[in-house]
């Protein structure tokens, strides 16, 4: 437990999973990749209120319920995937995400930010948007 100040800080477990995809041992599927979030709660459509454990880029959150489960909420869909039976088979779940691989042949267009573009020397259309020609 880190002390700050008088308070004792309870440090999230998950924060060691970071940046990581959570691959389900039955379907392969890939979750994440996790982040910890700043909303503490998020509810469903039906109201049921969960405890933000962790989210992904999209929107998507990881909660644990009472019985120590962990489940991922698509809030797309609203529904409610069990990922693991407890916290350390999460964790234990947790792995690097695949690289994601491009053909630049089939890139039509990207946004780059301009100012970042600007930051390193590279010159980009106002809007950002780099399109490529026929």
């Amino acid at each position: 437990m880190a002390k700050t100040g008088d308070r004792h800080v309870i440090p999230n477990p998950v924060s060691a999973v970071l940046g990581r995809v959570f691959r389900h041992s039955a379907t392969r599927q890939g979750y994440g990749p996790i982040r910890l979030s700043d909303q503490k709660e998020f509810s469903t459509l039906d109201g049921t209120s969960y405890g933000a454990l962790a989210e992904d880029p999209c929107g998507n959150f990881f909660t644990k319920t009472i019985d120590g489960a962990i489940w991922f909420w698509d809030h797309e869909t609203d529904q409610l995937i069990r990922l693991a039976d407890s916290l350390p088979d999460f964790l234990a779940g947790c792995v690097e995400p695949e690289p994601i691989n491009l053909d630049p042949s089939r890139v039509k267009s990207v946004w780059i930010d301009p100012e970042f573009a600007r930051s390193i020397g590279k010159k980009v259309p106002k809007d950002g948007w780099v399109k490529r020609s026929k």
